[in-house]
């Protein structure tokens, strides 16, 4: 068994000390009584000081690994207060510490024991609806999709149909909306017509959920080339937030209600640049709740710089009939009520979102904001980059749907929640803490946000003090 980092420590230490006081027990009657030093004695001494450097160096070594270890192992702690699904790093590298290797394995056989339990009823729902030949979809009132067996997904394309994204990427709008309202005027089951996305027409049963938080659509029974019994569900997409009540500096920050947002824009100009895009969604304390997001493109009314096209993907032509930059101000203005922003960088956004209310003599308020960047250049100050890419790479966050403002909203909000118990456990509890640590201290990232004209200050009536 190898020797555990703390014995090994310990031990070099005192051999270190025990080789320091030979050596120097060997020269300093000499040096004392003034008397040339024996070459013997020196030899030894130098090898009896050479050893204790050695063991010190052994121990220092080992000290290093040992607090690196802890490091990684309260990472990986605080993702999982953060989020549940969060994965413990598979490994450490060689030459880890004993103690460190066995924390990292009773921590992983305690999520899996939580995850076992936590999933026991999901599996027997997995088994028994994967194993329907028919395909079952549930959806959101706003048409994203929690629920899919392996059936629906084949029938309405794997690229296309997938949990958390939108129906409507894989069936026609109008055919859903026209059955929605069918069965939301019949209050019942309806046999419905659908249209997929490539003309073909498939027909399905559709159930409303109660409460209006949604539907079950249920397509009948369908050959498949190759159909393995399995489904892919978050139920969670159908829950919504608390009411939100204005915060103030003394509202925890388990209880803040905030609206993670991010924009896609013809340019980086924040005076004549357009918004293209918006994606915003809600969260709660650390809980995110995508039953209540944005995510809209935006006619910018002016055509879409190439270099910008590059970046998000979005062209003249994908704008061309969207709603216009007023329209959809007016959905996020409701969603972002009583919350406080949250995004990386989100100055830009801010400022860009002022120009273009002012553009369009749209009412503006300025909100209460919060900035992962600032935050995550604090918490790490070692870093050299401190993007989205490197830190979801750094806090172990799954990127999909980078550079879409949806996409980039939803990794900040993972970043935020990854970075809450941090701060936490440094003393920032309340509101008021995140702004003072938020607004004062970050001065290199509020400089920079400063000398590009963007927001950089907080709303009169809520400043930190």
């Amino acid at each position: 068994m190898r020797q555990r980092a703390h014995q090994l420590i310990k031990r070099s230490l005192v051999t270190a000390a025990v080789c320091a006081a030979a050596g120097a027990g060997l020269l300093l009657p000499d040096i004392v009584q003034r008397r040339p030093i024996d070459v013997l004695s020196l030899i030894f001494a130098a090898a009896t000081f050479a050893a204790a450097l050695f063991l010190f160096w052994r121990a220092w070594r080992a000290a290093d690994a040992l607090g690196l270890g802890m490091e990684t192992i309260r990472t990986g702690v605080l993702n999982l207060v953060a989020d549940r699904e969060a994965i413990l790093p598979p490994e450490l590298g060689r030459g880890q510490p004993p103690e460190i290797e066995a924390m990292l394995g009773s921590l992983t056989l305690y999520q899996d024991a939580i995850d076992r339990e936590r999933r026991g009823p999901d599996r027997r729902l997995v088994t028994v609806l994967g194993a329907l030949a028919g395909g079952v979809v549930v959806m959101t009132e706003q048409g994203q999709v929690s629920l899919l067996n392996n059936a629906a997904r084949e029938l309405l394309g794997a690229e296309r149909a997938r949990v958390g994204t939108s129906l409507f990427a894989a069936l026609s709008r109008e055919t859903v909306a026209a059955s929605l309202a069918r069965v939301a005027r019949d209050g019942q089951p309806r046999e419905a017509l659908f249209e997929r996305l490539d003309g073909v027409k498939l027909q399905g049963r559709i159930v409303p959920l109660p409460g209006d938080e949604g539907a079950v659509i249920i397509f009948p029974p369908v050959e498949l080339e190759r159909h393995r019994p399995g489904v892919q569900f978050d139920l969670e997409l159908h829950d919504v937030p608390p009411v939100a009540e204005a915060p103030s500096l003394d509202t925890p920050l388990d209880d803040l209600p905030v609206l993670v947002v991010d924009t896609e824009t013809t340019g980086l100009d924040v005076t004549t640049d357009r918004v293209v895009s918006i994606g915003a969604v809600c969260a709660h304390g650390s809980r995110l709740f995508k039953s209540r997001m944005l995510d809209d493109l935006v006619d910018p009314g002016v055509p879409i710089p190439t270099a910008s096209t590059r970046i998000h993907g979005i062209t003249d032509e994908m704008v061309s009939g969207a709603r216009s930059f007023p329209e959809v101000q007016a959905d996020l203005e409701r969603l972002s009520r009583h919350r406080v922003m949250v995004g990386h960088n989100v100055p830009f956004d801010l400022t860009i979102l002022r120009h273009e209310c002012e553009r369009h003599g749209r009412p503006w308020e300025h909100p209460v904001f919060v900035d992962t960047l600032r935050l995550a250049s604090l918490l790490n100050p070692s870093l050299d980059r401190h993007d989205l890419e490197t830190l979801a790479d750094l806090y172990r966050i799954e990127i999909a749907g980078r550079h879409t403002a949806l996409g980039d909203a939803l990794v900040t909000a993972e970043l935020y929640f990854r970075l809450l118990p941090r701060l936490q456990q440094q003393g920032f509890r309340t509101l008021g803490d995140l702004l003072w640590f938020h607004c004062a201290e970050a001065a290199d990232v509020i400089a920079g946000q400063r000398d590009a004209g963007w927001i950089t200050t907080q709303p009169e009536y809520l400043r930190p003090e």
